[in-house]
């Protein structure tokens, strides 16, 4: 059996992904896909917690001003290959290409004219000028979607302090104030070869073919520069708006990042358990939904919610977000959802709630990304984070070994009496104080 561990010129075949790293350290990824339009990316092990808070949206701004470069546009006309960006907290889509089947050439060479112009594009000022305009438009927007800014401002009280807690789009102050040179140390510190993945999502190009072109670019031999380490803090950040409509809140729990396997797929099928509520809109009658969703809404106590386990290299924060028009009782829905977090730790969660959450859970995390880029982008984080890429198989065989027992075992050591992370937006004056808050996390009656 090949190690998980990625060594010069090896590559593993996982359900049709191959993945090779060069002896320059770029790491190299195939995925043949029946996808209409196929894509090949260049992603960098670099987001947002690559930045600090004077360089906030740097490498989105990056980003946005490859894809709107003059070589851009020349790739468009000439070889109708398309280029996207892409960021997240540890990863950015600096280039990606979507093009037309049977001209994967045409990609190869659109992609090594760009990076034998970045200096120049990133240069120019005008350019330079009119994206960051944009870029602080997209950092201003995100704030605007309650459920994403709060969830937001729920990481950043958690890891306040650390690069982790800046937002993945940057802020518009620290953006505004960035040069070209800003873009050029980037560039000289991140665009190195151990820090670069290429993949290919389709069938146009096979694995030998991207290695070669991968060894052909003109990209500095280097190492990268290691995530700075993080430290949870239990706190809470609240920014009650009496102009919104409804209450929001996000809450969280401190948890391994996705390379503690065990621990991240329970985690993910805890979530799971009390999964989503969309209210109206939702799909699902009141006797399918979980038991939470099930007695909010007998209760009218929620519009919507949403569980979720986010991970990280090195950690991850388990939790939920609540969305309420019934403001007055606010402190209720927020009181309820914790004490129904309590059963995870009880063991009282039932073998149906259980085997229905692994199945839907396997739904959603075999199912493709819509597009080949964010596919692309999904693959590069699995490379860059655990060294390799799960095949399905390994996905649904690491949900299928969570069992009643392993969710009790993981709530009674990351949920059960523990501190948490509160971001609060909206009309949230029931929203209770933090330490009442934290005391619901460990009282086990109603």
């Amino acid at each position: 059996m090949l190690s998980k561990r990625l060594f010069s010129t090896s590559s593993r075949q996982l359900t049709r992904a191959a993945v090779s790293r060069l002896g320059n350290g770029i790491t190299v990824i195939t995925k043949p896909s029946e996808t209409a339009t196929p894509s090949v990316g260049l992603f960098l092990n670099s987001g947002s917690r690559s930045e600090d808070a004077y360089s906030s949206g740097i490498s989105t701004l990056l980003g946005h001003v490859v894809s709107a470069s003059q070589s851009a546009a020349d790739a468009l006309k000439t070889e109708g290959v398309k280029y996207y960006s892409s960021n997240q907290k540890e990863v950015t889509g600096i280039l990606s290409a979507s093009y037309p089947k049977g001209n994967s050439t045409g990609a190869f060479t659109s992609i090594k004219n760009t990076l034998a112009k970045l200096d120049s594009i990133v240069s120019d000022e005008v350019k330079l000028a009119d994206q960051k305009a944009k870029s602080i438009a997209i950092a201003d927007a995100f704030e605007d979607s309650p459920k994403d800014m709060v969830i937001e401002h729920m990481i950043g009280t958690a890891f306040q302090g650390t690069s982790l807690a800046l937002p993945k789009y940057g802020k518009s102050e620290s953006l505004e104030i960035l040069e070209s040179q800003d873009l050029k140390n980037y560039l000289g510190s991140n665009l190195v070869s151990s820090n670069l993945a290429i993949v290919s999502v389709g069938s146009e190009i096979d694995h030998d073919s991207l290695i070669k072109f991968a060894s052909e670019l003109p990209i500095a031999t280097g190492a990268k520069k290691p995530f700075a380490s993080t430290s949870f803090l239990g706190s809470d950040i609240r920014l009650r708006d009496d102009n919104l409509p409804q209450a929001h809140a996000a809450i969280s729990v401190l948890t391994p990042g996705f390379k503690e396997t065990a621990a991240f797929y329970t985690g993910l099928v805890a979530a799971q358990i009390n999964g989503s509520y969309s209210g109206i809109a939702s799909p699902y009658s009141s006797y399918v939904g979980s038991t939470l969703a099930q007695f909010l809404e007998e209760n009218h106590l929620v519009d919507s919610f949403d569980h979720f386990q986010l991970a990280y290299s090195d950690v991850g924060l388990w939790g939920g977000y609540f969305a309420s028009h019934n403001i007055g009782n606010y402190d209720e829905t927020i009181h309820f959802a914790l004490k129904n977090w309590n059963r995870f730790s009880s063991g009282t969660v039932n073998e149906i709630e259980l085997s229905k959450a692994k199945s839907e859970l396997k739904l959603r995390l075999l199912k493709a990304p819509s597009s080949s880029v964010a596919f692309g982008e999904s693959l590069a984080t699995q490379a860059f984070g655990l060294g390799y890429i799960p095949s399905e198989q390994e996905v649904a065989a690491n949900i299928d070994e969570v069992t009643s027992a392993s969710v009790t075992a993981w709530a009674q050591k990351y949920l059960y009496d523990q501190d948490i992370a509160v971001a609060g937006n909206g009309q949230i004056e029931a929203l209770f104080d933090y330490n009442r808050l934290r005391n619901d996390m460990s009282m086990m009656r109603w």
